[in-house]
């Protein structure tokens, strides 16, 4: 979809304190023979801090950092997350409603896996009026007798954070030039691990571990067509970064950085990089390796961090490219505009 008048005005993120590498393996939570290969550094671990409260402090950051923008100024308020959020029954953008934007405004909950963000910017693209502005919400806290942060995905692990977007139809300071997102719907299976759909797992106290669902899903596709469905994954994902591309006027050539979904390295090396040329240098893979899978706020939290060490200038354009679970793909495309004063020495953090 290519975007007109569209803006990012400002990012908010809460990013919790992160336990290193080293402190899990010490703890015995992480396999010290998987160190040296897989490379990371560890994960934000939010404590017993809620999701939506994550949520909350990342959106009066945004606030905070818009401009004068308020929360009474808004259309449209979404809440993307992956994982469960509280009560049974309770809502989290109700929180944020509670606590700072009101009730009169339009809210919901998105679950669209970890391209939520991806997805509720294509839903703000197609909703808000000019002079329209919304809040594009991400939180998740994995810490949770479900999970287990440092094995549930083999080659990653997973961290905890809360992301916010102020989008708007007027100004910023970087343009949405193209968002899209699409599913493989044959991929759906990825993730179920072969189980029952009810009763649902936390019903029932069924642990989630990815690692395992894939080498499943892996097996059925042994049995099956497992190379159709893997060629047409890759044939996907393409076709989409290079019809973002085109809708966005811009070749890869003039992309300055690539967020992908924070991962292991090789699967980025061999599945997503090598299709298009990149090198781990121009991915913020070293950063996501240090702060972990954040459910659906990697690309966005990874943009923030470029922001804030210098690695974008007016004029840069950056992709932002997301899988999920459904088999789901999304990418992305923003051209920087301006650095707020915020991410420059002496500024406001």
């Amino acid at each position: 979809m290519r975007t007109t008048d569209m803006y990012l005005r400002s990012i908010g993120v809460h990013l919790p304190p992160v336990v290193s590498i080293e402190t899990a393996v010490a703890e015995g939570r992480y396999p010290s023979d998987e160190m040296e290969y897989f490379r990371l550094g560890g994960a934000a671990v939010a404590g017993d801090v809620p999701a939506p409260e994550l949520a909350l402090r990342a959106a009066r950051q945004a606030f905070e950092r818009s401009g004068g923008i308020s929360p009474r100024d808004l259309d449209l308020m979404l809440y993307a997350d992956v994982w469960h959020q509280g009560p049974e029954g309770w809502e989290p953008h109700f929180y944020l409603q509670q606590h700072l934007v009101g009730g009169d405004v339009l809210a919901m909950e998105l679950r669209a896996g970890c391209c939520g963000l991806f997805s509720a910017l294509r839903l703000a693209a197609g909703y808000l009026r000019p002079g329209g502005t919304a809040l594009l919400v991400g939180a998740d806290n994995h810490g949770t007798p479900l999970v287990d942060r440092w094995r549930m995905i083999e080659g990653a692990v997973v961290g905890d954070a809360g992301c916010a977007l102020l989008v708007t139809t007027d100004t910023g300071f970087a343009e949405l030039r193209s968002v899209n997102v699409t599913v493989l719907p044959e991929a759906e299976a990825v993730n179920d691990g072969g189980v029952p759909m009810f009763p649902p797992d936390a019903t029932v106290g069924r642990p989630l571990d990815f690692a395992a669902r894939n080498r499943e899903f892996r097996k059925r596709m042994l049995d099956s067509d497992g190379a159709g469905l893997m060629l047409s994954i890759q044939k996907t994902q393409i076709e989409l970064v290079e019809r973002t591309l085109k809708e966005a006027g811009i070749t890869l050539d003039e992309v300055a950085r690539v967020a992908f979904t924070h991962g292991r390295w090789d699967d980025l090396e061999h599945r997503g990089m090598n299709w298009f040329g990149l090198t781990l240098a121009d991915t913020t893979w070293e950063y996501g390796a240090g702060i972990g899978h954040l459910g659906v706020s990697d690309q966005f939290v990874a943009l923030d961090h470029l922001l804030a060490v210098g690695a974008l200038a007016p004029g840069d354009y950056v992709l932002l490219v997301g899988t999920g679970a459904g088999t789901t793909m999304a990418c992305a495309v923003l051209r920087i505009l301006d650095i707020p004063a915020e991410y420059t020495s002496g500024g406001p953090r």
